[in-house]
């Protein structure tokens, strides 16, 4: 298998001899984290490509509404502001569900720091006298 030139630049990567075999050792502990990132890229791309396309067709529409003058028209551009709007505030709580999951996952690993559990092993009276000495 020869190594195309260019694909190597745009790559950045070395040529590898042909009988020499890598092996990719995926990561130990994913966890969820990678795919919840993932899901909030593909989520906000999403949103992000909707709320273009949105605005292009209302703009479309808008012109179309002031050629024709028609009621209907106004109708169409009056939804596609409402969908707009909500999609934009979708966005917003996208990114506050986001916040909120990070800190949820940062203030769960962190709620627990050292635990130092003290046992007495005695009686109450023991511990009644070990308590008045000790005030």
């Amino acid at each position: 298998m020869k190594n195309i030139p260019e694909l190597d630049a745009v790559f950045n990567t070395a040529p590898m001899d042909d009988n020499r075999l890598e092996l990719v050792i995926p990561p130990s502990n994913p966890g969820l984290n990678l795919d919840q990132q993932d899901d909030y890229d593909l989520a906000r791309n999403t949103l992000r490509q909707v709320i273009a396309k949105g605005q292009n067709t209302l703009d479309d529409i808008i012109e179309l509404s002031r050629n024709s003058e028609h009621p209907r028209n106004y109708e169409v551009a009056g939804q596609i502001m409402k969908t707009l709007s909500d999609t934009a505030k979708d966005l917003l709580e996208l990114q506050k569900r986001a916040k909120d999951l990070k800190n949820t996952e940062t203030s769960s690993k962190a709620s627990i720091g050292t635990q130092n559990n003290v046992v007495f092993a005695g009686s109450t009276a023991e511990l009644m006298k070990m308590l008045k000495k000790n005030p």
